[in-house]
């Protein structure tokens, strides 16, 4: 390295400078082109403008950083005792700029696209595709590199396979949660924001993770389970097929009770109700017959699954002024308790 002429070192010094400030000055202007390519007629042009200015931004820089370092001999001498080094800087240079490109395509394509649908499923997808593009791209830019080094990648792929086993084994849960995700995550039948049904547990979607699923339950505990949990359990969605949902109420009257007049009533409260749909019609049945009272089952829909207990609360205290108003009887369990008297003892 020594002997190196400083007009060397200063004409290569320059060109670094200049390729340096001609990539800052050529990203800016990409920049610029892209927002004006915006307000035209193409947004697409501007999109794409955008996405190559980094990638060809970066390689005029390392294009001029490379050309001022093997234009002095001392150096270009010191690369070539490793055949292959540069070969495998401008392989791994270009798997940098292909990452970056993928990534900014994705992104700046697929992510709007995902956004503008009704739910966050295919963003997630989206992000999905992104990462494993990224780690793919690497991955094969890294062997290619080895290979211009003139190291043998059969054995570090093999080697890298032994590791990834042993991984797999030691990540099974880890593992078996984030397939489990990926699987929740394309299931068009479960989205965040639904309410659902599952292990014991009633509440909404809060995040669909890559290892677990977040609920919000009704008295606003959060709940966290494992993706995998999530996989072999059974889980009723109550905003599918539709968010309208169905509420089974049961009253009971005395036997001496006009059950017409009864039913009458009974639709005239839930006549009354906001959140109760008039198609499908309400019913209201005979039940049962038990042991104190004639069960009636009113059969009502409402437009949401969320807020089912204040329609119940609404019915049922609408229900029990109007059977007041009109003499029905709510009976309630009665028993009849005889009193006897106990065994008498004899005196010996």
């Amino acid at each position: 390295m020594n002997g190196i002429s400083p007009n060397n070192i200063i004409v290569s010094l320059a060109i670094v400078a200049a390729g340096i400030s001609g990539a800052f000055l050529l990203y800016h202007g990409l920049r610029w082109l892209g927002r004006k390519a915006d307000r035209g007629r193409f947004r697409l042009d501007g999109v794409l403008v955008r996405v190559l200015g980094p990638p060809i931004s970066v390689l005029v820089a390392l294009v001029s950083v490379n050309y001022a370092l093997y234009r002095i001999p001392q150096i270009r001498e010191q690369f070539g005792q490793w055949e292959g080094a540069q070969q495998a800087i401008f392989v791994l240079t270009g798997t940098w700029i292909l990452a970056s490109l993928v990534k900014n395509l994705i992104r700046e394509y697929g992510l709007p696209l995902a956004e503008r649908t009704d739910t966050d499923i295919d963003e997630r997808i989206v992000r999905l595709m992104d990462l494993t593009a990224v780690y793919v791209i690497w991955i094969v830019g890294t062997m290619v590199a080895l290979r211009e080094l003139g190291i043998q990648v059969t054995a570090f792929l093999a080697s890298m396979g032994i590791v990834g086993l042993a991984v797999a084994l030691a990540a099974k849960t880890v593992l078996s949660n984030v397939l489990a995700g990926v699987t929740l995550t394309a299931d068009p039948n479960f989205r965040v924001g639904d309410r659902i049904e599952v292990g014991g547990y009633l509440g909404d979607v809060l995040a669909i993770n890559l290892h677990k699923t977040v609920i919000r339950t009704r008295d606003n505990e959060i709940v966290m389970i494992p993706n995998d949990v999530l996989g072999t359990e059974v889980i009723v969605n109550h905003m599918l097929p539709e968010q309208k949902t169905r509420i089974n109420l049961e009253i009971g009257v005395a036997y001496d009770t006009d059950l017409t007049e009864a039913t009458t009533i009974l639709h005239d409260v839930i006549g009354g109700l906001p959140r109760i749909l008039s198609t499908p019609t309400p019913e209201v049945n005979v039940r049962t017959l038990g042991d104190n009272a004639i069960v009636l089952q009113v059969l009502v829909w409402i437009d949401a699954p969320r807020g089912k207990r204040s329609v119940r609360d609404a019915v049922y205290r609408r229900a029990l002024a109007r059977f007041r108003e009109a003499g029905i009887e709510i009976p309630f369990p009665q028993r009849v308790v005889q009193m006897t008297d106990g065994p008498r003892i004899r005196k010996a």
